[in-house]
């Protein structure tokens, strides 16, 4: 039934659930360390995609190859820069992490073109160029910051950008040889978790693990709306193009921007700088959709 709506009306509901999820993700990591948000995280998505798997009476084969595809996705994308997203929100904040991951369209269009063959136009540059004046304004911001927050810890967001730039391809080429959201997205978040256990000990080393039980429901919540934002739009990525659909998706920072300063108010300050970036890095994506 989902694989009858266009992916591009999937991306933007996506894009939804994946402004919810940050939130309330935001939220419990007020209260939680990013290595175990990490965990709980995929392995909420895991349960729910194996649940719809099994549902779904899943297919007939599941060749190697399309596995291996499947998992590296998991470990770059789903471990790394999952990791490095929830690191980023405990040092600089939900929005500006958010702002600044925005320039993965920039990357991962630019791998899409080189591996998959797609193609680039006027309005998807004029479009890269507003994603990169939305970053440059988050960037300025951190001058008039409360805290002084040193320039370094905003190369986290983008590194983040940079692993998740390669799994839309690697996921792409991976249908091909299992064509199912479910069983691709069951496969990079058990991987993902797995590897997120196996280094707890080293990512948390300077610190203790926390585990607030007052954390574990918005960490859940967040957890299962980010379970179905990403199952939606790997049903969306498997019908569509990677230039188009992952851009649309990245929609979602605007709303995350008006949420966080909602529900986060006393945690998160949102300034003219942040807010223009992020309409701007909307814009850019607008333009990359429209240039299609």
């Amino acid at each position: 039934m989902i694989e009858s709506i266009p992916p591009n009306y999937l991306a933007l509901i996506s894009a939804v659930f994946t402004a919810f999820s940050q939130v309330l993700l935001g939220n419990a990591l007020l209260r939680l360390s990013p290595g175990v948000a990490s965990i709980i995280a995929n392995t909420v998505i895991f349960s729910t995609a194996a649940a719809f798997y099994a549902a779904g009476g899943g297919v007939e084969r599941w060749p190697t190859a399309g596995i291996l595809l499947f998992g590296l996705s998991g470990v770059i994308a789903n471990f790394g820069a999952r990791y490095l997203i929830y690191f980023s929100v405990t040092k600089i904040g939900v929005s500006r992490t958010q702002v600044l991951f925005q320039t993965s369209p920039i990357w991962t269009s630019a791998v899409a073109i080189v591996s998959l063959g797609e193609r680039i136009n006027f309005l998807i540059g004029l479009g890269t160029l507003g994603i990169v004046g939305g970053a440059i304004l988050i960037v300025q911001d951190r001058g008039r910051d409360e805290k002084k927050t040193r320039f370094t810890l905003f190369l986290i967001p983008l590194t983040a950008a940079l692993f998740m730039a390669a799994a839309p391809t690697l996921r792409k080429l991976a249908f091909v040889q299992i064509p199912s959201a479910a069983f691709g997205l069951t496969i990079a978040c058990m991987v993902a978790a797995t590897l997120q256990v196996a280094v707890l000990p080293l990512t948390e080393r300077d610190r203790k693990p926390r585990l607030d039980r007052s954390a574990l429901i918005p960490a859940l919540a967040g957890g299962v709306m980010n379970a179905f934002a990403a199952l939606i739009f790997w049903v969306s990525l498997r019908l569509g193009d990677v230039v188009q659909v992952f851009p649309i998706r990245r929609l979602s920072v605007i709303l995350v921007i008006v949420f966080s300063w909602l529900f986060l108010r006393e945690h998160e300050r949102v300034t003219w700088r942040v807010l223009t970036g992020g309409v701007l890095a909307v814009m850019g994506a607008t333009a990359i959709v429209w240039g299609r």
